[in-house]
């Protein structure tokens, strides 16, 4: 079992989300700023969100206009509904325990 399968299982998965919603951003790959999408359907609109512990480096697609540790914006052209879950937008899947080693931290 990868990583990505063992997420909590109130989280849809990276690969499904943009399988699934057909995600829309800029053509450079970048996020979308708010004024790009705030005459957007709501429904087609997902807040791209850093996870609230910090700890996790994960970030989280959400319905619709969050403001709290938002980085940016994604469109889908399915619209979501209101009993969806929020998605896994990035997995940091990355070892880094190299990096710990490299701050001398022993955890």
């Amino acid at each position: 079992m990868n990583r990505e399968e063992n997420m909590d299982t109130d989280f849809i998965s990276e690969n499904e989300f943009w399988d699934e919603w057909e995600v829309i951003q800029k053509a450079s790959g970048d996020l979308f700023e708010f004024e790009d999408v705030k005459d957007q359907p709501l429904n087609h609109v997902w807040t791209i969100l850093e996870s609230s512990d910090g700890d996790d480096g994960n970030w989280y697609a959400s319905t619709g206009f969050h403001l709290v540790n938002r980085i940016g914006y994604v469109m889908t052209k399915k619209p979501w509904t209101n009993e969806l879950r929020d998605a896994v937008y990035f997995l940091d899947d990355f070892d880094h325990e190299d990096e710990d080693e490299t701050r001398g931290d022993s955890s």
